[in-house]
């Protein structure tokens, strides 16, 4: 009984000692401290760089398909003579052309006005070696008939012209398009007047400067 006393009273004694011990936080870790002359630990390696990612490829630009390209040359209108061009596509890298004209023709030889009518018809072939029918480098040859008669003076000319050239075209996305070429070629041509006829043949510069639209 006495020992079970004296227990008693040790744990009153304690126990607000061991309650206030329990409402205490933990103690911290020990500090580890390096010694003298030791190395850091290594860091782990960084993860490897992503491989890149294979470029896009560019997107590819298309353009309107044109079919047929007429076109007027600007420089005949002088004369004036309306001079149209017919292109068709026959390819992408091959174009037929027709060729049609008419109009008047004036010049003054030797103090005398002549003034005659004036019609054309041909045709073209065309092959582009760079590019294609709508914007490209054309090689090419072009085969015209010309008529001149003037009635007042009852005479008339004809000729056949015959050669290659070589050209280049554009057409922009609209539609609009620019067609040059330059050549040479052999003319053969016959004049009647009356009882006098003439004939002659020689070489000529063959010069298309044309604008128009391709649909």
């Amino acid at each position: 009984m006495l020992r079970l006393a004296s227990l008693t009273v040790i744990f009153a004694l304690a126990a607000p000692t061991l309650a206030w011990g329990q409402n205490q936080p933990p103690a911290p870790p020990p500090t580890v401290v390096a010694p003298a002359g030791a190395q850091p630990a290594a860091l782990p390696p960084p993860y490897p760089p992503y491989p890149p990612y294979p470029p896009y490829p560019p997107p590819e630009v298309t353009h309107p398909h044109r079919v047929f390209a007429l076109t007027i040359s600007p420089l005949h209108l002088l004369s004036p003579i309306l001079e149209l061009t017919g292109e068709i596509r026959a390819s992408d890298k091959i174009g037929v052309a027709l060729v049609a004209g008419g109009g008047k023709y004036s010049e003054t030889t030797n103090g005398v006005k002549l003034s005659a009518s004036v019609y054309e018809a041909g045709a073209q072939f065309r092959y582009y070696v760079v590019g294609d029918f709508r914007h490209g480098m054309q090689l090419g040859a072009e085969l015209l008939y010309l008529h001149l008669s003037d009635s007042s003076l009852s005479a008339k000319g004809e000729g056949l012209a015959i050669g290659p050239f070589a050209g280049y075209k554009y057409t922009t996305d609209v539609g609009f398009t620019v067609d040059t070429q330059l050549g040479s070629e052999r003319i053969t041509a016959r004049a009647t007047s009356g009882a006098s006829n003439a004939s002659e043949s020689d070489y000529i510069v063959l010069l298309n400067i044309n604008v128009g639209w391709s649909f």
